[in-house]
């Protein structure tokens, strides 16, 4: 296992900016249908990243509500800091630094959760569970999602090197397959699973509007210290991408899955 990817300064800032894409847009949408939050709820967002879900959120809890943020990144925090100014001034919004292992809340806090593409990366995952649990009231419901990058598909004429990609990417996360085993973890943590729903980003152009175009870009990153990546072969990898993207051949498509569940009464 190598170091986790750090979305920090740079990588922050790209990211930000890739909450701007369609796909990403229509996650959070799909995200707030789940959450089916009601006016007054508390709520907690687990690697609250750069307060997009917090800020779009907050019309649902309505004026009595309060959203509560968490993250390891202080670069996101201030971003997310300065996306929800007026309402962290006024009290409804409060950002901390936090793990997701040990959430800094008294049991029973919080009405609602969600926690998006975290657990991926926490290597105790168990731990991580029950914190939410403990942070929920009773009856509580929460939305989770990950990816599973086994489901990932993009086309390259060189698919050798293409799995040799996908293979040191995975790296990039403690549990590269997590939705394949999350229905039994929650089981084990006490919730009552409700639905799970499924989204899929597809591309089919690469440019800064496209979710796949950022990918590219952050599979670089991180396999510039990787211990088993070839600089060469990577480089190639992207220009190859880049110019089936030129050609009008670019095909990208990834699955993610949404858990909606409840803390028992």
């Amino acid at each position: 296992m190598t170091e986790l990817l750090r979305f920090d300064g740079e990588r922050a800032t790209e990211a930000d900016t890739e909450a701007h894409t369609p796909d990403m847009l229509a996650q959070r949408r799909h995200l707030r249908r789940c959450l089916d939050l009601r006016p007054g709820d508390r709520l907690l967002d687990i690697g609250c990243g750069p307060g997009y879900l917090i800020s779009e959120l907050l019309p649902d809890v309505g004026p009595e509500g309060r959203a509560v943020g968490i993250d390891i990144s202080e670069s996101m925090l201030d971003l997310a800091g300065r996306r929800c100014a007026g309402a962290t001034a006024d009290g409804r919004v409060e950002l901390r630094t936090g793990r997701a292992e040990n959430v800094p809340f008294p049991e029973g806090t919080f009405d609602a959760a969600v926690v998006v593409q975290v657990y991926e990366y926490v290597e105790d995952i168990r731990r991580a569970l029950g914190e939410l649990y403990r942070v929920l009231r009773p009856g509580g419901r929460a939305v989770v999602l990950d990816t599973d990058w086994d489901s990932l598909v993009w086309h390259s004429a060189d698919r050798p090197r293409m799995r040799e990609i996908q293979e040191l990417w995975d790296d990039h996360v403690a549990h590269p397959r997590l939705p394949q085993q999350l229905s039994p973890l929650l089981r084990e943590a006490g919730f009552a699973e409700e639905s799970l729903t499924t989204l899929t980003f597809l591309d089919r152009r690469c440019d800064p509007g496209a979710y796949s175009y950022w990918q590219i870009g952050f599979i670089e990153a991180f396999l510039e210290t990787h211990p088993r990546a070839e600089a060469a072969r990577v480089r190639a990898w992207a220009e190859e991408l880049r110019q089936l993207a030129a050609e009008g051949r670019y095909f990208f498509s990834l699955g993610r899955y949404a858990f909606t569940f409840r803390k028992p009464d």
